[in-house]
């Protein structure tokens, strides 16, 4: 009789918390982000009738992936599933994130040929319609997996085929080779950015390589030391958290930086501070990824003028490189469409940079606007 009552009892606590559950799913208020994840979350499908009759209706998967979303305490049961991964069940990587030496980094499954040839195809065109009478540069940023993994059983990107491949698309440019001066400790923890305060070397490498010299004296100040990046939130691992460091240089005091992403310029900072404590602090640096910035200096050390076509890479280098330029143009094709940018940039007698990641380049299909 007690073992009856036992198994009922142990029936009732299960359904208790299943229903409950359930309740509390459908009473709670859907979330609309996931700030952990950075990303948007699936709200409640709109239910037609006719179309779940006809079979054309996407309603149940919909919401699928809206129940998956909305869930209660998503992020604890997240955690659990990840700690019992890695720790108990002996699991190497889990939703295709892994650990390394404190660092979280995202597995790339080789080579993908269509985005290769979509990021060339634009490049191309960019270099045809505007860049006659510019000297063109090319440099491809590693992802910080190319550093953690090529020794290691995780797959991995051929970087060597990849960067090959690239440069034979790239007959217009002059390559410049970023790969000797990054490592792992260059790139943050949780993320996939690189940091500011290691990248001062790759900034002076650049500017070697297209006849200028970096000699400016900058200073560095640790504006946030809790800073848990894309991949910290996405995968669940649990890692130390970073800091983020701004580099600073007294040209940077008369620096003017304009935005045009809301149709005028707008004077914005080079550091947004007020960006630390928003979804991604990674902004902090230019406001993050824009269609359109310019940064001019007063004080440059010449009249030259550089654009740089990146991504957001491209956000936290561009301020350490601005000494030397009267005007630096940052472009970013994932935002405005390239037919349309004799609008806005003047590229006769500039030095144009095409400075983007791997995993950019290699996921470009439907990111780059044609």
């Amino acid at each position: 009789m007690k073992d009856t009552h036992k198994y009922f009892a142990n029936i009732a606590v299960f359904t208790i918390i299943v229903f409950g559950f359930m309740i509390w799913a459908f009473i709670k208020p859907s979330e609309e982000i996931s700030r952990t994840e950075r990303r948007r979350l699936a709200q409640l499908p709109k239910f037609s009738f006719a179309e779940v009759v006809s079979g054309k209706s996407s309603f149940m998967s919909d919401f699928d992936t809206y129940a998956a979303d909305q869930f209660p305490e998503r992020d604890s049961f997240r955690n659990i599933h990840t700690f019992v991964s890695y720790n108990l069940m002996g699991r190497k990587e889990v939703n295709d994130f892994y650990k390394s030496q404190n660092y979280i980094g995202k597995l790339e499954y080789g080579i993908h040929q269509d985005s290769i040839d979509w990021s060339l195809n634009r490049m191309n065109y960019i270099n045809d319609r505007y860049l006659a009478n510019s000297n063109v540069y090319f440099a491809i940023i590693p992802d910080k997996g190319y550093y953690l993994t090529k020794d290691s059983i995780y797959p991995h990107v051929d970087y060597d085929l990849f960067m090959k491949k690239m440069q034979d698309g790239i007959a217009f440019a002059d390559i410049i080779d970023l790969r000797g001066e990054l490592n792992a400790d260059d790139y943050y923890l949780t993320d996939t950015h690189w940091k500011q305060e290691e990248i001062l070397k790759v900034a002076r490498h650049l500017s070697m390589a297209m006849g200028n010299e970096l000699d400016y004296e900058f200073t560095s100040e640790v504006v946030k030391t809790d800073f848990a990046g894309v991949y910290y939130g996405q995968s669940a691992i649990n890692v130390p958290k970073d800091s983020i460091t701004l580099l600073k240089a007294d040209y940077m005091k008369d620096l003017v930086v304009t935005c045009y992403d809301t149709g005028k310029a707008e004077i914005v900072d080079i550091y947004d501070m007020e960006a630390l404590n928003g979804m991604d602090p990674y902004e902090v640096y230019l406001t993050g990824s824009k269609a359109l910035i310019t940064i001019e200096n007063p004080n440059a050390a010449t009249d030259k003028e550089l654009v740089i076509f990146r991504d957001s890479f491209g956000s936290s280098i561009a301020p350490l490189m601005a000494g030397n330029y009267k005007k630096i143009t940052l472009v970013d094709i994932r935002y405005i469409n390239p037919g349309l940018l004799d609008r806005f940039v003047d590229f006769e007698g500039c030095d144009v940079l095409f400075l983007y990641s791997e995993m950019i380049l290699n996921n470009s299909v439907g990111q780059f606007v044609k």
